[in-house]
């Protein structure tokens, strides 16, 4: 692969990508990609998160999904998470959701998310 194509597929992941109020990074720069999300997870833009996240598990030893300005989170990205954390387990690649507050924290603990990624072998970390 030559320099200039990895630069630009460097440039595509690290372009912001929108969905339907959703933003996804993917920074590949270190050990494991970072998948940086912000704004709501939600019915419309969940399908793309879980695109992104599908498609990067087989490919990585470890993913961390970073959700710190999350604002909103639904049942539908919820849905997404929970997805991620089996396929990962499925492909023995650990997975790690940060910076989980306000209302998605909220969601969490209501649904004992922490508790389903431990049983798959993944993790939850809280601000």
């Amino acid at each position: 692969m030559t320099l200039l194509h990895r630069l630009s597929m460097r440039k595509e992941e690290d372009a912001a990508l929108e969905a339907a109020g959703a933003k996804v990074r993917i920074d590949r720069s270190g050990t494991q990609p970072i998948v940086s999300v912000s704004g709501r997870i939600s019915v419309d833009s969940a399908p793309h998160l879980r695109s992104v996240l599908l498609d990067l598990i087989p490919k990585s030893a470890g993913l961390v999904v970073d959700v710190t300005r999350v604002i909103r989170l639904d049942t539908a990205g919820l849905a997404v998470l929970l997805e991620a954390v089996s396929s990962a387990h499925d492909h023995s690649v650990s997975l790690r959701l940060t910076g989980v507050s306000g209302q998605p924290r909220r969601l969490a603990e209501l649904t004992e998310l922490d508790g389903i990624f431990r049983t798959f072998g993944s993790e939850v970390e809280y601000l």
